[in-house]
């Protein structure tokens, strides 16, 4: 059974002149672990308030849970549903402890404060300081507490490990995986941490411009299989000759990374192949190639792959 289904679910905005969700479909196969992937205004966060009832959809279906619902109106499925929001909204003169607590009257669950205790000192996290005076990181703790708190079905998180720690966030994702292995629950998370999502989550669906460009395993996707190749020149003069013929010569090539003496591309495998025989019979502004790395491609270059129109230069994601 799946946990959530989405039928050619559509939200505009401004009376229908934008569109921050165009006819997406996609399904969540009870248990596993789903990546929404795409960058700001790409739609991921609108889905999710769809999904959650926060927004009236203007098309489509939502199925959480076997059941065909509107979640405007069926507001007890939110009990099933654990919620880290991705700008999380607390009260400054609360406690941790009393915000939890106040959320579980909300959802009407009974609370699990030895699991509780046990996730905040994980994260060293005081439950007993005011809201008010927290970190961005801590406040974002405070919210994975929320979204942790009870057995629920499935757990939606909005980029869960903003404002955290680097050690924080390897710790959350064992933490999410220990709830998952206990609870049996479905994990569907938003993220732009991409290197995150590939280590963690099972599935990924890339959204784009409110229409979503590719759902696939993850291995599935990494076996297209494009190659990362890494040049670095004897001088710059070389590495813009290089660069030059790369764009006449092989314009689907997406470039992450340039700068100076140092050029960082993606290319498929046969077009990976070509490139390698004319570094090997040609010189680049009287020099050779200084060194060069070849590897496989990770789920952030894939990534960049379905967004080069929108910005690839420099290696970022606008």
């Amino acid at each position: 059974m799946n946990a959530i289904e989405v039928k050619n679910l559509k939200k505009y905005y401004d009376k229908g002149k934008v569109k921050a969700v165009d006819g997406i479909s996609f399904d969540v196969p009870k248990g596993s672990r789903f990546g929404f992937l795409g960058p700001n205004g790409a739609g991921k966060t609108t889905t999710i308030r769809c999904l959650l009832g926060f927004l009236n959809i203007d098309a489509g279906e939502i199925t959480l849970l076997g059941e065909k619902i509107n979640p405007k109106k069926d507001v007890k499925i939110r009990n099933r549903i654990g919620y880290l929001p991705g700008e999380l909204g607390i009260y400054k003169n609360m406690t941790a402890n009393e915000l939890i607590n106040y959320f579980a009257k909300l959802y009407d669950i009974e609370i699990d404060w030895n699991f509780v205790i046990e996730v905040s000192e994980r994260l060293k996290l005081d439950m007993e300081r005011k809201m008010g005076v927290l970190s961005k990181g801590n406040k974002q703790k405070v919210g994975v507490l929320s979204a942790l708190m009870g057995k629920f079905d499935i757990l939606i998180m909005d980029e869960p490990t903003s404002g955290l720690d680097p050690l924080n966030q390897s710790e959350f994702y064992r933490i999410v995986s220990e709830r998952q292995k206990e609870s049996k629950c479905t994990v569907f998370i938003c993220s732009h941490v991409l290197s995150e999502v590939e280590k963690f989550c099972d599935r990924v669906a890339i959204i784009k411009k409110g229409k979503i460009t590719e759902i696939a395993n993850i291995q599935d996707l990494k076996a297209k299989n494009l190659k990362h190749i890494e040049l670095i020149f004897e001088n710059s003069t070389s590495m813009e000759s290089f660069h030059s013929f790369l764009s006449d010569e092989f314009p689907e090539a997406v470039v992450k990374y340039n700068f100076d003496i140092q050029l960082e591309f993606l290319l498929p495998p046969e077009e990976a192949r070509k490139i390698l025989r004319e570094l090997s019979e040609r010189e680049w502004a009287g020099t050779p190639v200084k060194d060069f790395s070849i590897r496989h491609s990770t789920l952030e270059d894939i990534f960049m792959q379905y967004y080069k129109d929108v910005n690839s230069k420099g290696g970022e994601i606008a």
